[in-house]
């Protein structure tokens, strides 16, 4: 029984984070929107399951996701912002870094770990993760100071 609730957790997760995911993209908000939104991400949901199943991932989410995520409209804020300023002063704006990743105890921490950031930091303007391990980030990031997130993460 403990294995169908955890995939239903599972399941219930992913459908969370798409239906976020679908309303932050929305300029007006409607009901038919959240309608589409809750019926279409279940399926979505489903095959996120499916698919990690598929390629055998198995990760825990570490500690201090909720940290995480009140950081996260601070930045794509601040971002925004900072990289119209970039672009209306036609300046030359990208860079390559390397972010090292705080260790873990164990692999599936540890991937679970990479996998939040790299979602959490493409997911501001002002970087995007090219390539990711257990210990590594690879970003490109806008020339500008970083975020609070950034320095989450010793960026």
């Amino acid at each position: 029984m403990s294995g169908r609730i955890g995939a239903a957790a599972e399941v219930l997760g992913w459908w969370v984070v798409l239906v976020l995911l679908w309303l932050a993209t929305l300029t007006t908000f409607s009901l038919q929107e959240l309608v589409a939104a809750a019926v279409l991400a279940l399926p979505a949901a489903w095959a996120g399951r499916v698919g990690r199943i598929a390629v055998q991932g198995n990760w825990r989410l570490p500690d201090g996701v909720p940290q995480l995520f009140a950081a996260l409209p601070g930045a794509i804020a601040r971002d925004s912002w900072a990289a119209l300023s970039i672009a209306a002063r036609g300046r030359p704006v990208g860079r390559f870094e390397e972010d090292e990743l705080d260790a873990e105890a164990d692999a599936q921490r540890r991937a679970g770990r990479a996998a939040l950031i790299t979602g959490v930091l493409s997911a501001t303007p002002g970087s995007l993760v090219i390539d990711a391990d257990d210990d590594d980030l690879l970003l490109h990031v806008l020339a500008m100071p970083g975020t609070r997130l950034r320095r989450m993460f010793g960026g």
